[in-house]
Protein backbone atom coordinates (compact mmCIF):
# COMPACT_ATOMS: atom_id res chain seq x y z
CA UNK A 1 0.00 0.00 0.00
CA UNK A 2 1.35 3.42 -0.90
CA UNK A 3 0.69 6.83 0.64
CA UNK A 4 -1.21 9.37 -1.40
CA UNK A 5 1.88 11.01 -2.84
CA UNK A 6 3.10 10.08 -6.28
CA UNK A 7 5.69 11.21 -8.78
CA UNK A 8 4.29 11.72 -12.25
CA UNK A 9 6.51 11.44 -15.32
CA UNK A 10 4.95 13.51 -18.11
CA UNK A 11 6.96 11.78 -20.83
CA UNK A 12 5.92 8.29 -19.74
CA UNK A 13 2.51 9.52 -18.56
CA UNK A 14 2.53 7.45 -15.39
CA UNK A 15 3.15 7.75 -11.67
CA UNK A 16 6.17 6.62 -9.71
CA UNK A 17 6.02 5.72 -6.03
CA UNK A 18 7.70 8.27 -3.78
CA UNK A 19 6.80 6.64 -0.47
CA UNK A 20 10.48 5.89 0.13
CA UNK A 21 11.59 9.46 -0.56
CA UNK A 22 12.10 11.64 -3.65
CA UNK A 23 12.62 9.77 -6.91
CA UNK A 24 15.85 9.68 -8.84
CA UNK A 25 16.52 12.63 -11.13
CA UNK A 26 14.78 12.40 -14.48
CA UNK A 27 15.22 14.57 -17.54
CA UNK A 28 11.49 15.10 -17.72
CA UNK A 29 9.39 17.59 -15.79
CA UNK A 30 8.04 16.12 -12.56
CA UNK A 31 5.13 17.00 -10.36
CA UNK A 32 3.51 15.56 -7.28
CA UNK A 33 -0.09 15.08 -6.21
CA UNK A 34 -0.35 16.96 -2.92
CA UNK A 35 -3.16 18.08 -0.63
CA UNK A 36 -3.28 21.49 -2.29
CA UNK A 37 -2.40 20.83 -5.92
CA UNK A 38 0.52 19.71 -8.06
CA UNK A 39 4.02 20.46 -6.82
CA UNK A 40 6.73 20.69 -9.46
CA UNK A 41 10.26 19.86 -8.43
CA UNK A 42 13.04 22.39 -9.01
CA UNK A 43 16.01 20.30 -10.16
CA UNK A 44 18.53 22.78 -8.77
CA UNK A 45 17.44 23.03 -5.17
CA UNK A 46 14.81 20.26 -4.91
CA UNK A 47 12.16 22.70 -3.71
CA UNK A 48 8.55 22.19 -4.65
CA UNK A 49 6.42 24.92 -6.19
CA UNK A 50 2.71 24.29 -5.79
CA UNK A 51 0.86 24.79 -9.05
CA UNK A 52 -2.77 24.58 -10.07
CA UNK A 53 -4.53 21.40 -9.03
CA UNK A 54 -5.19 20.63 -12.69
CA UNK A 55 -2.41 20.20 -15.29
CA UNK A 56 -3.17 22.29 -18.36
CA UNK A 57 -2.50 19.62 -20.98
CA UNK A 58 -5.37 18.04 -22.90
CA UNK A 59 -5.56 14.31 -22.30
CA UNK A 60 -7.55 11.34 -23.56
CA UNK A 61 -8.64 9.34 -20.53
CA UNK A 62 -9.18 6.06 -22.34
CA UNK A 63 -5.79 6.31 -24.04
CA UNK A 64 -4.07 6.90 -20.70
CA UNK A 65 -5.87 3.90 -19.23
CA UNK A 66 -4.73 1.65 -22.07
CA UNK A 67 -1.17 2.95 -21.79
CA UNK A 68 -1.22 1.89 -18.15
CA UNK A 69 -2.45 -1.61 -18.89
CA UNK A 70 -6.10 -1.01 -17.96
CA UNK A 71 -7.70 -2.67 -20.97
CA UNK A 72 -10.72 -4.64 -19.73
CA UNK A 73 -12.27 -1.59 -18.09
CA UNK A 74 -11.77 0.46 -21.28
CA UNK A 75 -13.20 -2.30 -23.49
CA UNK A 76 -16.33 -2.42 -21.34
CA UNK A 77 -16.68 1.38 -21.43
CA UNK A 78 -16.62 1.21 -25.23
CA UNK A 79 -19.08 -1.72 -25.30
CA UNK A 80 -21.48 0.20 -23.07
CA UNK A 81 -21.20 3.33 -25.24
CA UNK A 82 -19.89 5.42 -22.35
CA UNK A 83 -16.83 6.96 -24.03
CA UNK A 84 -18.35 10.46 -23.94
CA UNK A 85 -19.44 10.08 -20.30
CA UNK A 86 -15.92 9.22 -19.17
CA UNK A 87 -14.31 11.84 -21.42
CA UNK A 88 -16.32 14.85 -20.24
CA UNK A 89 -14.27 17.72 -18.87
CA UNK A 90 -14.30 18.56 -15.19
CA UNK A 91 -12.81 17.28 -11.97
CA UNK A 92 -13.50 13.58 -11.70
CA UNK A 93 -12.11 10.58 -9.88
CA UNK A 94 -12.04 7.41 -11.96
CA UNK A 95 -11.89 4.27 -9.85
CA UNK A 96 -10.35 1.77 -12.23
CA UNK A 97 -10.41 -1.98 -11.53
CA UNK A 98 -7.43 -3.92 -12.81
CA UNK A 99 -7.80 -6.53 -15.53
CA UNK A 100 -7.30 -9.15 -12.81
CA UNK A 101 -10.26 -7.74 -10.87
CA UNK A 102 -12.56 -8.62 -13.74
CA UNK A 103 -10.85 -11.96 -14.35
CA UNK A 104 -11.70 -13.28 -10.87
CA UNK A 105 -15.44 -12.67 -11.33
CA UNK A 106 -17.36 -15.88 -11.95
CA UNK A 107 -17.56 -16.29 -15.76
CA UNK A 108 -21.32 -16.78 -15.66
CA UNK A 109 -21.86 -13.64 -13.60
CA UNK A 110 -19.50 -11.63 -15.79
CA UNK A 111 -21.34 -12.80 -18.93
CA UNK A 112 -24.66 -11.72 -17.39
CA UNK A 113 -23.23 -8.28 -16.63
CA UNK A 114 -21.78 -7.83 -20.11
CA UNK A 115 -24.98 -8.93 -21.84
CA UNK A 116 -27.15 -6.60 -19.75
CA UNK A 117 -26.19 -3.15 -21.03
CA UNK A 118 -28.15 -1.30 -18.35
CA UNK A 119 -26.49 -3.30 -15.58
CA UNK A 120 -23.09 -2.85 -17.21
CA UNK A 121 -23.59 0.92 -17.43
CA UNK A 122 -24.69 1.01 -13.80
CA UNK A 123 -21.50 -0.73 -12.68
CA UNK A 124 -19.16 1.30 -14.87
CA UNK A 125 -20.63 4.72 -14.08
CA UNK A 126 -20.49 3.87 -10.37
CA UNK A 127 -16.70 3.99 -10.79
CA UNK A 128 -16.84 7.60 -12.06
CA UNK A 129 -16.95 9.94 -9.06
CA UNK A 130 -18.12 13.52 -9.49
CA UNK A 131 -16.09 16.18 -7.75
CA UNK A 132 -16.76 19.89 -7.51
CA UNK A 133 -13.59 20.29 -5.50
CA UNK A 134 -10.11 19.31 -6.71
CA UNK A 135 -9.67 15.56 -6.47
CA UNK A 136 -6.65 16.13 -4.21
CA UNK A 137 -9.11 16.56 -1.35
CA UNK A 138 -8.89 12.76 -0.97
CA UNK A 139 -5.53 13.15 0.74
CA UNK A 140 -7.09 15.63 3.17
CA UNK A 141 -9.95 13.39 4.35
CA UNK A 142 -9.97 13.14 8.12
CA UNK A 143 -11.45 9.64 8.33
CA UNK A 144 -14.32 9.17 5.90
CA UNK A 145 -16.06 10.94 3.04
CA UNK A 146 -18.94 9.79 0.82
CA UNK A 147 -19.03 11.22 -2.71
CA UNK A 148 -21.63 10.98 -5.50
CA UNK A 149 -21.03 8.98 -8.66
CA UNK A 150 -22.27 9.29 -12.23
CA UNK A 151 -24.46 6.26 -11.53
CA UNK A 152 -26.26 8.16 -8.77
CA UNK A 153 -25.02 6.19 -5.79
CA UNK A 154 -22.34 7.07 -3.26
CA UNK A 155 -18.79 5.80 -2.85
CA UNK A 156 -17.25 5.80 0.62
CA UNK A 157 -13.63 6.96 0.81
CA UNK A 158 -11.69 6.13 3.97
CA UNK A 159 -8.24 7.30 4.95
CA UNK A 160 -6.41 5.35 7.66
CA UNK A 161 -3.57 7.22 9.28
CA UNK A 162 -1.18 6.43 12.09
CA UNK A 163 -3.36 7.35 15.06
CA UNK A 164 -3.27 4.74 17.77
CA UNK A 165 -2.43 1.10 17.41
CA UNK A 166 -5.65 0.22 15.61
CA UNK A 167 -4.75 2.28 12.55
CA UNK A 168 -2.28 1.43 9.83
CA UNK A 169 1.22 2.85 10.23
CA UNK A 170 1.09 4.55 6.82
CA UNK A 171 -1.67 6.50 5.14
CA UNK A 172 -3.89 3.98 3.37
CA UNK A 173 -6.87 5.16 1.34
CA UNK A 174 -9.76 2.96 0.24
CA UNK A 175 -12.93 3.25 -1.82
CA UNK A 176 -15.65 0.98 -0.41
CA UNK A 177 -12.81 -0.97 1.16
CA UNK A 178 -10.78 -1.33 -2.05
CA UNK A 179 -7.25 0.05 -1.51
CA UNK A 180 -6.25 2.85 -3.87
CA UNK A 181 -3.20 1.11 -5.30
CA UNK A 182 -1.92 3.69 -7.75
CA UNK A 183 -2.68 7.26 -8.81
CA UNK A 184 -2.53 8.34 -12.46
CA UNK A 185 -3.16 12.05 -13.16
CA UNK A 186 -5.17 12.62 -16.34
CA UNK A 187 -5.80 16.30 -16.89
CA UNK A 188 -8.70 17.39 -14.69
CA UNK A 189 -9.24 13.79 -13.67
CA UNK A 190 -7.38 11.48 -11.36
CA UNK A 191 -7.36 7.75 -11.94
CA UNK A 192 -7.14 5.49 -8.91
CA UNK A 193 -6.37 1.85 -9.68
CA UNK A 194 -8.23 -0.59 -7.41
CA UNK A 195 -8.14 -4.36 -7.01
CA UNK A 196 -11.85 -5.10 -7.24
CA UNK A 197 -15.03 -4.19 -9.10
CA UNK A 198 -17.31 -2.09 -6.88
CA UNK A 199 -20.97 -2.88 -6.26
CA UNK A 200 -23.25 0.07 -7.17
CA UNK A 201 -25.71 -0.95 -4.44
CA UNK A 202 -23.10 -0.97 -1.67
CA UNK A 203 -24.23 2.29 -0.05
CA UNK A 204 -27.82 2.38 -1.23
CA UNK A 205 -30.32 3.35 1.51
CA UNK A 206 -31.88 -0.13 1.57
CA UNK A 207 -28.58 -1.97 1.92
CA UNK A 208 -28.84 -2.13 5.70
CA UNK A 209 -27.49 -4.54 8.30
CA UNK A 210 -31.02 -5.83 8.89
CA UNK A 211 -31.53 -6.70 5.23
CA UNK A 212 -28.03 -8.16 4.89
CA UNK A 213 -28.61 -10.50 7.83
CA UNK A 214 -32.05 -11.48 6.55
CA UNK A 215 -30.54 -12.42 3.17
CA UNK A 216 -27.84 -14.62 4.71
CA UNK A 217 -29.38 -17.65 6.39
CA UNK A 218 -26.06 -18.71 7.94
CA UNK A 219 -26.20 -15.52 10.04
CA UNK A 220 -29.72 -16.00 11.42
CA UNK A 221 -28.64 -16.37 15.07
CA UNK A 222 -26.89 -13.01 15.03
CA UNK A 223 -30.01 -11.58 13.37
CA UNK A 224 -32.08 -12.96 16.24
CA UNK A 225 -29.76 -11.28 18.76
CA UNK A 226 -29.83 -8.04 16.80
CA UNK A 227 -33.62 -7.98 16.68
CA UNK A 228 -33.87 -8.94 20.35
CA UNK A 229 -32.10 -5.79 21.51
CA UNK A 230 -32.89 -3.34 18.71
CA UNK A 231 -35.55 -1.53 20.78
CA UNK A 232 -33.33 -0.86 23.79
CA UNK A 233 -29.94 -0.70 22.09
CA UNK A 234 -28.86 2.89 21.45
CA UNK A 235 -25.79 1.86 19.44
CA UNK A 236 -28.02 0.39 16.72
CA UNK A 237 -28.50 3.95 15.42
CA UNK A 238 -24.79 4.82 15.63
CA UNK A 239 -22.90 4.85 12.35
CA UNK A 240 -20.57 4.60 10.65
CA UNK A 241 -19.66 1.44 12.47
CA UNK A 242 -17.88 -1.86 11.99
CA UNK A 243 -19.82 -5.03 12.76
CA UNK A 244 -18.20 -8.42 13.34
CA UNK A 245 -20.84 -11.09 12.64
CA UNK A 246 -20.26 -14.69 13.79
CA UNK A 247 -21.80 -17.46 11.71
CA UNK A 248 -24.49 -19.80 13.01
CA UNK A 249 -21.81 -22.50 13.28
CA UNK A 250 -19.85 -20.22 15.64
CA UNK A 251 -22.82 -19.90 18.00
CA UNK A 252 -23.63 -23.62 17.79
CA UNK A 253 -20.05 -24.39 18.84
CA UNK A 254 -20.63 -22.76 22.24
CA UNK A 255 -20.92 -25.05 25.28
CA UNK A 256 -24.39 -26.51 25.84
CA UNK A 257 -26.83 -24.09 27.41
CA UNK A 258 -24.77 -20.94 26.83
CA UNK A 259 -26.83 -19.61 23.94
CA UNK A 260 -30.09 -20.20 25.81
CA UNK A 261 -28.60 -18.44 28.83
CA UNK A 262 -27.73 -15.43 26.68
CA UNK A 263 -31.24 -15.08 25.32
CA UNK A 264 -32.63 -15.40 28.84
CA UNK A 265 -30.62 -12.38 30.02
CA UNK A 266 -31.15 -9.22 27.93
CA UNK A 267 -28.33 -7.30 29.64
CA UNK A 268 -25.78 -9.93 28.71
CA UNK A 269 -27.20 -10.08 25.20
CA UNK A 270 -26.68 -6.33 24.79
CA UNK A 271 -23.06 -6.59 25.95
CA UNK A 272 -22.46 -9.45 23.52
CA UNK A 273 -23.83 -7.38 20.65
CA UNK A 274 -21.80 -4.35 21.73
CA UNK A 275 -18.65 -6.47 21.81
CA UNK A 276 -19.18 -7.19 18.11
CA UNK A 277 -19.51 -3.54 17.07
CA UNK A 278 -16.96 -0.72 16.89
CA UNK A 279 -17.29 2.94 16.01
CA UNK A 280 -15.90 3.92 12.61
CA UNK A 281 -15.63 2.10 9.30
CA UNK A 282 -12.72 -0.34 9.60
CA UNK A 283 -12.28 -2.08 6.29
CA UNK A 284 -9.66 -4.84 6.22
CA UNK A 285 -7.07 -2.43 4.81
CA UNK A 286 -7.50 -0.19 7.85
CA UNK A 287 -7.04 -2.89 10.47
CA UNK A 288 -3.63 -3.62 11.92
CA UNK A 289 -2.13 -5.25 15.00
CA UNK A 290 -3.25 -3.79 18.30
CA UNK A 291 -6.30 -3.14 20.46
CA UNK A 292 -9.62 -1.95 19.09
CA UNK A 293 -12.23 -0.45 21.39
CA UNK A 294 -15.74 -1.82 20.92
CA UNK A 295 -19.11 -0.48 22.03
CA UNK A 296 -19.13 -2.58 25.21
CA UNK A 297 -16.26 -0.48 26.51
CA UNK A 298 -13.82 -3.36 26.24
CA UNK A 299 -10.92 -3.71 23.83
CA UNK A 300 -10.38 -6.58 21.43
CA UNK A 301 -7.03 -7.65 20.07
CA UNK A 302 -6.61 -7.32 16.31
CA UNK A 303 -4.01 -9.54 14.67
CA UNK A 304 -3.09 -9.11 11.01
CA UNK A 305 -0.86 -11.71 9.36
CA UNK A 306 -0.32 -13.29 5.93
CA UNK A 307 -2.78 -16.01 6.93
CA UNK A 308 -5.58 -13.51 7.59
CA UNK A 309 -7.12 -11.23 10.21
CA UNK A 310 -8.38 -12.16 13.65
CA UNK A 311 -10.38 -9.86 15.92
CA UNK A 312 -10.66 -10.98 19.52
CA UNK A 313 -9.37 -14.42 18.42
CA UNK A 314 -12.21 -14.69 15.87
CA UNK A 315 -10.95 -15.28 12.34
CA UNK A 316 -12.45 -13.09 9.61
CA UNK A 317 -13.73 -15.38 6.86
CA UNK A 318 -15.61 -12.77 4.78
CA UNK A 319 -14.50 -9.17 4.83
CA UNK A 320 -15.35 -5.71 3.52
CA UNK A 321 -19.10 -6.09 3.10
CA UNK A 322 -20.20 -2.48 2.65
CA UNK A 323 -23.50 -1.34 4.13
CA UNK A 324 -25.09 2.08 4.43
CA UNK A 325 -24.28 1.95 8.19
CA UNK A 326 -20.65 0.92 7.73
CA UNK A 327 -18.92 -2.39 7.06
CA UNK A 328 -19.45 -6.03 8.08
CA UNK A 329 -16.82 -8.72 8.59
CA UNK A 330 -18.08 -12.30 9.06
CA UNK A 331 -16.15 -14.38 11.59
CA UNK A 332 -15.84 -18.10 12.36
CA UNK A 333 -16.24 -17.63 16.14
CA UNK A 334 -17.43 -15.10 18.68
CA UNK A 335 -15.24 -12.08 19.38
CA UNK A 336 -13.41 -12.33 22.70
CA UNK A 337 -12.84 -9.09 24.58
CA UNK A 338 -10.47 -9.80 27.42
CA UNK A 339 -11.81 -11.55 30.55
CA UNK A 340 -15.46 -11.38 29.55
CA UNK A 341 -18.12 -13.98 28.88
CA UNK A 342 -15.96 -16.10 26.56
CA UNK A 343 -13.10 -16.72 28.99
CA UNK A 344 -15.16 -17.42 32.07
CA UNK A 345 -15.42 -21.01 33.24
CA UNK A 346 -18.59 -22.49 31.77
CA UNK A 347 -19.37 -19.05 30.38
CA UNK A 348 -22.44 -17.49 31.98
CA UNK A 349 -23.17 -20.54 34.11
CA UNK A 350 -20.88 -19.36 36.92
CA UNK A 351 -22.97 -17.93 39.73
CA UNK A 352 -22.30 -14.47 41.16
CA UNK A 353 -19.95 -13.51 38.31
CA UNK A 354 -21.96 -11.30 36.02
CA UNK A 355 -20.68 -9.87 32.80
CA UNK A 356 -21.67 -6.37 33.93
CA UNK A 357 -19.20 -6.64 36.82
CA UNK A 358 -16.40 -7.04 34.28
CA UNK A 359 -17.46 -4.59 31.56
CA UNK A 360 -20.50 -2.53 32.59
CA UNK A 361 -22.38 -0.91 29.73
CA UNK A 362 -21.22 2.55 28.76
CA UNK A 363 -23.38 5.47 29.94
CA UNK A 364 -26.43 5.65 27.74
CA UNK A 365 -26.07 2.03 26.59
CA UNK A 366 -27.87 0.52 29.58
CA UNK A 367 -30.62 -1.96 28.90
CA UNK A 368 -33.76 -1.22 30.88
Amino acid sequence: MVPLKFHYDRQENRCRDTSQGPPALFLTEKFYVTASGYATENHDDSEYDVQSAYPPQSVDLLTILRQNGITTFVDLIVKAGLEETFSQNGPRIVLTPTNEAFAVIDPGILATIINDIDLLRDILTYHLVFFRQPFTIVSAILHELALPTAQGGLVRFNLYRQRGSSFATEDIATANGAPLLRAIPAGEKLIYVIDRVLNPKALSPNNTLQIFLENNKDLSIFLRIYNSVIITQNTIAVFPKTIFVPTNAAFKALPPGVLDSLFANPRELVVLLNTHMASGTFYAAGLTDGPLTVFSGATVDVDVSPSGITVGKAKIIRSDISLVEGVVHVSDSLVQAGPTYIERVNYLEVASYRIDDVHPPLPGFECT
